[in-house]
């Protein structure tokens, strides 16, 4: 007999009533191959015994099996797996020297390289992250208010079948109308696609753009899961440097006469992950090359509305004539990053086939959630939230750039960031950044080991430090640990 016993653990805090679980044990034990067709199962007396519950318990769970087909009765001899099975394989039991899953079932396109996991935040208490916005500010319950008012009334329900792939007209609507306000980019409805968030907005382009064997032109430090999206196509990866001026335009010119590029790829605001702003001399020579080779621009302009010491400079979506620019925004970077919203911004033609791809992986977006952000904008409730953000983030980005000065000034160097939700701060190069992260961790303290922001062209000993979504108590608390772990290097 096999050692029921063992194989068949029940928990009695589960949900799951205990015959389902002894039913769906033997399921996992016949579709392993350890109970074959026609094996007899123990008697209904003897199992119950050997794990400990009632014995009507056991009758359950047999008959649970024998109604799903996986086994059968005869009478006066007892219960066996369904003759009529497979035959499977066996599994050895208790092999603990090679993983059963070792080897791939199947092949599939597998171009990922080294990409990292997203770090699940909601399970953190403390984090210095990326740049994130406080999501403590964001009117959610507003927000809320009127998904729930949408769902109930009767002209809403209309909102709860298939619409268009584009998203919602409500909010294609708002957010012509805000980006014209705050950007001075004047578009139709036609030319916006709602996303799932900037990163969606990236793929999309990506597929349409590139192909294997094509270049784009990114900079030397870039964002690395736009730097992944463009490698999965099968397209190459033309670096350019970046200084405080943004992405040297000088140089990609100086590509461009010899190399066939594709595309380019910027964040001219807050750059990621140096938090460096594109020059307007070299926005505007940017589009005059684009104009020039008859390449994209993808515009990734994730956190525009947070700029802190003057005004921002305007998209190049909201000065190019020749419509080479592939402009993309977030909300969800504005408001809360687990509220997927987006925007994609381009010709007319380019929207409609990103939108037929959209169709493809994800069918539409939550219309009625695009729809209830449409009311905030409309109802100025938007504006008030980026405009309460902004002054609360200017003070938190100062406030972080003094106690950083307190407390690491002996191990760090960094600017002044003049917008954005997080600091680039380079760290003394004998630090471990990998030792710091591990070591504030086990004091309560998420913190990145800078390995995100590295490329095969930018090896810093860096890290890109938010402060946006920590209140002041938290900053000390936060940056507490960080100086008690560098000191115990």
């Amino acid at each position: 007999m096999l050692p029921y016993k063992t194989l068949i653990q029940v928990d009695r805090d589960s949900s799951v009533s205990l015959h389902i679980q002894v039913c769906n044990i033997f399921i996992s034990l016949i579709t392993e191959g350890t109970l074959q067709p026609s094996d007899i199962l123990p008697s209904s007396r003897i199992l119950a015994d050997l794990i400990g519950i009632a014995r009507n318990t056991v009758k359950l769970a047999y008959e649970e099996l024998i109604s799903q087909g996986w086994a059968e009765s005869a009478e006066r001899r007892g219960t066996f797996v369904l003759s009529k099975l497979p035959v499977r394989s066996k599994v050895a039991l208790f092999d603990g020297s090679k993983s059963r899953h070792d080897a791939p079932a199947f092949h599939w396109k597998k171009d990922f390289g080294k990409i990292l996991p997203n770090e699940n935040l909601q399970q953190i208490t403390l984090a210095i992250d990326d740049g994130f916005p406080d999501v403590r500010l964001a009117p959610v319950d507003l927000l809320m208010r009127e998904y729930r008012s949408l769902s109930r009334r009767y002209q809403g329900k209309n909102f709860l079948k298939y619409s268009s792939a584009m998203g919602s007209e409500n909010l294609r609507i708002a957010l012509q109308g805000y980006l014209a306000h705050s950007r001075g980019l004047i578009t139709g409805t036609e030319n916006i696609l709602i996303t799932k968030g900037s990163q969606m907005g990236i793929f999309l382009a990506a597929q349409l753009l590139l192909e294997p064997g094509d270049q784009i032109a990114v900079g030397v430090s870039n964002y690395g899961s736009a730097d992944d999206t463009f490698r999965f196509t099968g397209a190459s990866l033309l670096r350019i440097p970046v200084d405080e001026h943004g992405m040297d335009v000088d140089d990609l010119e100086n590509r461009l006469k010899k190399d066939k590029i594709k595309a380019v790829y910027i964040i001219p605001h807050h750059h990621f992950p140096t938090t460096v702003t594109m020059s307007m001399e070299r926005r505007m020579k940017l589009l005059n090359l684009a104009k020039e080779y008859q390449f994209a621009i993808i515009e990734d302009d994730y956190d525009f509305d947070f700029h802190y010491d003057n005004k921002p400079f305007v998209p190049l979506a909201s000065i190019d004539h020749n419509h080479n620019v592939i402009y993309i925004g977030s909300i969800s970077k504005t408001f809360a990053p687990a509220l997927r919203i987006g925007f994609m911004v381009a010709s007319e033609d380019f929207v409609k086939s990103a939108s037929t791809i959209r169709q493809l992986i994800d069918k539409q977006g939550d219309t009625l959630l695009e729809e209830a952000f449409a009311v905030l904008f409309n109802d100025g409730e938007m504006d008030r939230h980026f405009r309460k953000s902004l002054k609360v983030y200017k003070h938190r980005r100062n406030v972080f750039c003094d106690m950083i000065n307190a407390n690491l000034k002996d191990s760090v160097d960094f600017k002044i960031p003049e917008g954005g939700l997080g600091v680039w701060v380079n760290f003394d190069k004998r630090i471990s950044l990998a030792a710091l992260s591990a070591s504030a961790a086990k004091n309560g303290l998420y913190i990145g080991d800078g390995s995100y922001y590295q490329n095969e062209s930018f090896s810093p000993n860096g890290l890109r430090m938010g402060f946006a979504s920590l209140r002041e108590n938290e900053m000390e608390q936060a940056l507490a640990i960080v100086s008690k772990s560098l000191s115990g290097l």
